[in-house]
């Protein structure tokens, strides 16, 4: 896998979340896809490349939006120049007509600003909702109204029934055409549930990947194929899926 040197020019920290901007000479990466990141640095530490949603793209520019959660986390975060491989994987099909809604929550929005950006280019009509942990600081609320100007922030109170608040804030799912939905797993799960017979949707799963290359099938998914359940990997056949198609 070829790895481009990338360096960060811009890095911005909102609580946990942190929002990185690196000088890309690569390929331009399509809504849903991610690459694979590590330290630029000639270091075994952390040992794997991290994989993440690209959350935007312009300019010769790449944003990745980064939750720090350990060690390999807080060292990306911090570096100055990281080494960034080329998109990966199958991303959102966006040939909707509109109009269309966009779910998601935490990290996990990082797929929904690109994709926002292509339809806006397409002129398709579209909603986004977006969930607000209750322990959220004022700053990310901020950011994340910077990112999705038009969206809706969805206070999740109750953590237990937080994915299915959010989808429920939606409303009547049959007005849209599609939905977009990049999350928890219950996010997923929940939005699965909801549009099942109503709505098509399309779900951005995030697995553990080692080599983003479908060698190790660390991310395999259950998927419907004729009949039976098969796994696939979300880093070859996703990570993006439609619902429909999700054996859970």
């Amino acid at each position: 896998m070829k790895l481009h040197a990338a360096e960060v020019i811009e890095n911005q920290r909102h609580g946990d979340h942190v929002h990185l901007r690196c000088q890309w000479p690569g390929v331009p990466p399509q809504p849903g896809q991610f690459v694979m990141v590590r330290e630029e640095a000639d270091s075994l530490d952390p040992f794997l490349s991290r994989p993440f949603f690209a959350h935007d793209y312009e300019e010769g520019v790449i944003d990745l939006l980064i939750v720090v959660g350990g060690r390999g986390t807080a060292i990306l975060s911090n570096a100055p120049m990281l080494r960034i491989s080329d998109p990966i994987g199958h991303g959102f099909s966006s040939s909707a007509n509109g109009p269309v809604a966009l779910i998601g929550g935490g990290v996990w929005v990082s797929p929904l600003r690109l994709l926002a950006r292509s339809l806006e280019s397409q002129d398709i009509a579209h909603d986004i909702y977006l969930e607000v942990p209750p322990d959220s600081s004022n700053d990310y609320r901020g950011f994340l109204l910077e990112r999705f100007p038009q969206a809706i922030l969805v206070d999740t109170g109750n953590e237990s029934n937080a994915a299915h608040d959010l989808v429920l804030e939606v409303g009547d799912l049959s007005r849209y055409d599609t939905l977009y939905v990049s999350g928890e797993p219950e996010t997923l799960v929940a939005a699965k549930t909801a549009t099942a017979g109503i709505v098509s949707a399309q779900l951005a799963v995030r697995e553990r990947m080692a080599c983003a290359n479908g060698s190790c099938f660390g991310c395999a998914v259950p998927v419907r194929k004729s009949g039976g359940t098969e796994f696939v990997r979300a880093c070859v056949e996703g990570p993006v899926f439609e619902a429909a198609e999700l054996a859970w």
